[in-house]
């Protein structure tokens, strides 16, 4: 009798966990896509980098615009000893600056090279924020797919303290069995609340990158499948070159410093004013001119634009090993997250195709023969650790798998991934393929 009344207390427990598992299944899924797009509609950050580019594009025509004129009144044989502008000779001049040829298109290219490493510094703090976002969303969905694994233990372990209340009850089990059962079932259901709140934590991360309050409810991601690595690191560098937005920042900025350091020199050449003065207004605009015509000279060039050539010089040589280097810095970024993907998706596949599918026959022979008075209990408490230790380690890999895809994916500046994970056909995901009731489990 004391047995029913155990498993059926069992059977209450197991039906228990069904509102989770609903619960789970009716929240809202989200959207990778739609997240993305919220990103860069709504993140502050991404808003002020944009202003920043608009800001740069203004300064182009600014470049490459001639220098103000200059307008004069000058009155001429004033009285000896006094102020009478009215008895003088008066002379109006319009004074405009005219550069060397050739400086006003060097400026110009000046300001072109710095807007176009402002538009690439706002890609880059785009593909920061996409990369962290991603980041947070295949951490929601590690943590609630650990949260899962987290609930079938409870129920397993829910399963053999019934059974080892039971059997102590029929003097099969001593009391030592029945209190570490019933203690690793309270400490698994202490896991699952811990996760719980590291969960919100997560969403309230997710939140502030969409500008949202951290409170705002956030659903639930949708499943990931196990997909290969794309490209070769080799492919993946030969896009990045084109496409990297870092790198084009090294680019554009050893390009601006060349444009730079031509137009320094540019400098040691004279500039031309010219001068034009009307002497008599009463004759109207068709009276008495003056044209003069002026060289601005760098006479101080020794100490002045010479200098200026040499700090140009210098800035360019720097900027072009810098840009040498950034090339090297996106290399190893390609090499390291290629191998580690590699790796994570190796491991994540052995787990999904071989231990996880042993691991769970052995814990429903080790539970229907502890059940069965058989087996001991410290066996049964193996194959349920290994199996947790077997999907943990399967939908970690899984997500360190998409996560260094995401950094592979800032290296090269475009995206790997055609669609969303959710929306690959084909491949098993975590959700369908690593879920197994406990109750079934148990039944066998």
């Amino acid at each position: 009798m004391k047995i029913l009344s155990a498993l059926l207390a069992f059977c209450l427990l197991v039906s228990g966990m069904a509102p989770f598992a609903s619960a789970q299944e009716a929240a809202e899924v989200l959207s990778l896509p739609q997240l993305l797009q919220e990103l860069r509609s709504a993140n502050p950050d991404l808003l002020a980098a944009r202003k920043r580019l608009e800001a740069a594009q203004a300064k182009i025509p600014q470049a490459k615009g001639l220098p103000p004129p200059r307008i004069g009144v000058e009155f001429e044989e004033l009285p000896r000893g006094t102020f009478k502008v009215n008895q003088a000779t008066v002379l109006y001049s319009l004074l405009q600056s005219l550069p060397f040829p050739g400086k006003l298109s060097l400026r110009q290219k000046v300001a072109v090279k710095e807007a176009q490493m402002a538009g690439m510094m706002f890609k880059r703090t785009e593909w920061e924020l996409t990369s962290m976002l991603k980041e947070v969303y295949y951490n929601l969905f590690l943590v609630d797919r650990e949260l899962e694994i987290q609930q079938e233990q409870v129920a397993w372990l829910n399963q053999a303290a019934a059974a080892a209340s039971a059997r102590y009850a029929t003097g099969a089990a001593s009391q030592t069995e029945l209190l570490r059962a019933q203690t690793e079932a309270l400490e698994a259901s202490n896991m699952a609340t811990v996760l719980t709140h590291r969960r919100q934590a997560m969403a309230a991360h997710l939140n502030h990158l969409l500008n949202q309050p951290g409170h705002a409810p956030v659903g639930h991601p949708g499943p990931v499948s196990l997909l290969e690595v794309p490209f070769s690191p080799e492919a993946l560098f030969a896009q990045a070159m084109e496409e990297q937005p870092e790198l084009l920042v090294f680019r554009f900025s050893a390009e601006r410093a060349e444009a730079a350091w031509k137009l320094s020199k540019r400098e040691l050449l004279p500039d031309l004013e010219t001068i034009v003065e009307l002497r008599d207004p009463a004759m109207g605009p068709f009276g008495p001119w003056d044209l003069t015509l002026a060289l601005v000279l760098p006479f101080w060039f020794w100490t002045k634009q010479k200098y200026g050539v040499k700090a140009a010089l210098y800035d360019k040589d720097s900027a072009l090993a810098a840009y040498q280097g950034m090339q090297n810095e996106i290399q190893r970024r390609l090499h390291e997250h290629w191998h580690e993907a590699k790796a994570a998706y190796a491991t994540a596949l052995v787990c999904q195709e071989g231990l996880i599918p042993r691991a769970k026959q052995a814990v429903t022979s080790a539970l229907a023969s502890y059940t069965g008075g058989r087996g001991s209990f410290m066996e049964l408490m193996d194959t349920l650790v290994a199996l947790k230790e077997r999907q943990r380690t399967y939908v970690q890999h899984l997500v360190a798998l998409e996560q260094h895809i995401v950094m592979l994916e800032q290296s090269v500046g475009v995206p790997l991934r055609a669609a969303h994970q959710a929306e690959a056909g084909g491949a098993a995901s975590f959700s369908r393929s690593h879920k197994e009731s406990p109750k079934e489990g148990g039944a066998s």
